[in-house]
């Protein structure tokens, strides 16, 4: 009984150290701040789930909704839990400037278990000066952190922008009260590439982005940002040429009350599914489960993959207090492959059962895949910093030609979050 209890205290004590951040300052001064400004910041995050069928099993870190397999549908079932996306942070602020501070940041996490990829990895780090950001950060294309959903599955919902690249940036508000901001750089996604049936020689791409938002007093934006990328291919031929890629992101949030607010996002574009949304799986490079840039045809032309999508979420706090809080979020997601059933199951893009349904009962036409998504949850808020809830995730893939095949993901997860 001692050893339970001291283990309880421990595991309470270390939630507890972690909720305050580790501060320091430099004796010197510059004018009326520190010359050195510094916070560490440990994290913990502890993962519940129970996976009541539908999606890949062993991709616990999230519901991973396009690892559903409409012909040959996934019904294991398990239970587990992990302490995935526990994180450490370093930040340093350099007040010596005239003009304005020079801040550098480091985030860095652990994924996987023990023995099978459970390493820190390399999560955020920028520098960020005199309106100029520098690293590998949230794409700005999609918005980062102000635009997510505060929901348990961090890699989702199933439709938007959250991929991290590195980047260059510009920014500066403007304006009334300076409520408009513009960004403007460029990203590298090259690596984060995924074609499908063909060669993909090597990329030399940067994708150039530009985006607007307009705040409010009250905490609100509405934000649009626009993007292209270059794609290197090999013709048939086989030499190699670039086709040009496209995406439109749009987000809003909008405070609807002291006890609740709105957010949505849409996204628009071609050539980008795999490099800049989280629908897919996250370290593949291939098969049914990934979304994909760009795909070869039965005839060997290449062809970026359209796709569309949205989500939409509200947050509403119950009481004075506010500690007790739920999340309802809704997405969507559509992607189009112009290619043959049969080019499409030689490519792994779409399993096919034994009896070949997908292949004797489609045509030539355009197949599409379709997403839907939907999670409520609800947390309560210990501190400030420490927060416990449940949540239920669920949807369903859907392959469309011909003929409709779908199938259904069910997911129930839990969770303790300490230090974020």
């Amino acid at each position: 009984m001692k050893k339970y209890v001291l283990l309880s205290t421990l595991f309470f004590a270390v939630c507890y150290s972690a909720c305050a951040q580790v501060s320091f300052e430099s004796k010197a001064a510059a004018g009326d701040k520190p010359l050195y400004e510094m916070e560490f910041s440990p994290r913990l995050k502890l993962n519940g789930y129970v996976n009541l069928g539908g999606n890949d099993a062993s991709a616990s870190q999230s519901l991973n909704l396009n690892s559903a397999d409409p012909y040959n549908s996934l019904k294991d079932k398990n239970a587990d839990a992990n302490m995935y996306q526990t994180q450490l942070a370093w930040k340093t602020t350099y007040n010596g400037f005239e003009k304005g501070p020079l801040e550098t940041y480091i985030e860095g996490q652990w994924w996987g278990g023990p023995g099978s990829g459970g390493n820190l990895q390399l999560r955020v780090a920028y520098v960020d000066y005199n309106h100029w950001h520098v690293g590998q950060d949230w794409s700005f294309f999609g918005g980062g952190v102000p635009t997510w959903y505060n929901t348990l599955d961090w890699e989702g919902p199933n439709s938007g922008t959250w991929a991290r690249h590195l980047q260059v940036k510009y920014y500066n508000n403007f304006g009334k009260d300076k409520l408009w901001r513009f960004e403007g750089g460029m990203e590298t996604s090259a690596q984060y590439l995924k074609v499908a049936g063909g060669n993909v020689p090597g990329q030399f791409s940067v994708d150039p982005i530009a985006a607007f938002t307009k705040y409010t007093q009250d905490g609100s934006f509405i934000r649009l940002a626009l993007m292209g990328r270059s794609i290197r291919y090999t013709k048939e031929n086989a030499e190699n040429a670039l086709q040009m890629g496209w995406g439109i992101n749009a987000n809003l949030k909008n405070k609807i009350s002291d006890k609740s607010y709105f957010m949505a996002q849409g996204l628009v574009g071609s050539g980008i599914a795999g490099s800049y949304t989280l629908s897919g799986a996250l370290f593949s490079n291939s098969g049914a489960a990934v979304m994909y840039d760009g795909i070869y045809d039965q005839n060997g032309s290449f062809k970026t993959v359209p796709v569309y999508g949205g989500s939409a979420g509200i947050e509403y706090f119950f009481g004075t207090k506010k500690n007790l809080h739920s999340n309802l979020v809704l997405g969507y997601t559509n992607i189009a492959y112009h290619a043959s059933p049969l080019s499409l199951v030689q490519n792994k893009v779409i399993n096919d059962n034994a009896a070949g349904d997908f292949l004797n009962k489609n045509n030539e036409s355009t197949t599409h895949t379709a997403l839907t998504y939907g999670s409520i949850n609800l947390m309560y808020d210990i501190t400030k910093i420490f927060t416990m809830g449940i949540e239920y995730d669920g949807g369903a893939k859907q392959i469309n030609n011909s003929i409709s095949q779908s199938s259904m993901v069910n997911r129930i997860a839990a969770g303790i979050k300490v230090g974020f």
